[in-house]
């Protein structure tokens, strides 16, 4: 294995360690903010019996495996949704690692991906996305334009552009999107098309995939807008299989 190989698999297990422990931070985020609560205070504790957890308790993955899925004190059930948003974000930064192959991108397009998982669940539990995703979203994606400046690749400055207002469009147009969504999908479908120059066609035909499966959702009658988590997966496996395939 080359000193190159080697720093890349180093980079990919590092990524997939800071993945886990921004995840276990996530179920943190996705539960506080949509109650409008501080992520900060007061510290993790077991919903149940409202013991402080220890880092014991609070290692990504292992903990839960270890404690056979119950807290520690009182024995109550922990839901296996949180190891599972762990897994998630580690899997989402290794893989992000793996498909850029390149350091200076790794943190927005990290950043990114991590807060679209926290807006799926979010959505997915029935809550408006909170400002502050939102607003961290765009800011990833806003950060891409000067390093594709800084790294010469100003023609992926004008495919992020298309690839933002072409989102904006898809989302003002479908299913009853709300002001938070429709800012989340802006700044993904911008991270999406600056990975890829032409490549993006293909996040084109998953924001496309959306508009018709929402349109016939309303035209039957549903109730409920089609979750945002079918844009957010499609776009992820195109950003990372289009930056996989035009790497370095």
């Amino acid at each position: 294995m080359g000193s190159s190989q080697a720093a890349q698999l180093l980079t990919i297990i590092v990524s997939g360690v800071a993945g886990l422990t921004v995840g276990s931070f996530l179920n943190v985020v996705v539960y506080r903010l949509p109650r409008h609560m501080s992520v900060v205070q007061p510290p993790s504790h077991c919903p149940a019996c409202g013991s402080q957890l220890t880092l014991v308790d609070l290692v990504p993955v292992m903990s839960w495996l270890w404690l056979r899925g119950r807290c520690r004190h009182c024995t109550a059930r922990i839901s296996w949704r949180y190891p599972l948003v762990e897994l998630a974000a580690g899997v989402l930064c290794a893989a992000t690692a793996a498909a850029l192959g390149s350091l200076w991108p790794l943190p927005s397009i990290a950043v990114l991906l991590i807060c679209t998982l926290a807006a799926s669940i979010v959505d997915a539990d029935g809550s408006a996305l909170p400002v502050a995703l939102t607003i961290v979203s765009s800011l990833a994606a806003l950060s891409l334009l000067p390093i594709a400046a800084a790294l010469g690749h100003v023609d992926r400055i004008a495919w992020a552009a298309l690839g933002g207002l072409l989102g904006l469009a898809a989302a003002l147009v479908c299913d009853r999107a709300e002001g938070g969504q429709r800012v989340q999908r802006v700044a993904l479908l911008g991270g999406l098309a600056w990975t890829a120059g032409w490549l993006w066609l293909g996040g084109g035909a998953f924001v496309a995939a959306w508009i018709v499966v929402a349109t016939a959702a309303t035209g039957l009658g549903a109730r409920r807008r089609a979750p945002f988590a079918m844009l957010a997966a499609g776009s992820v496996i195109a950003l990372l299989a289009s930056a996989l395939v035009t790497r370095p």
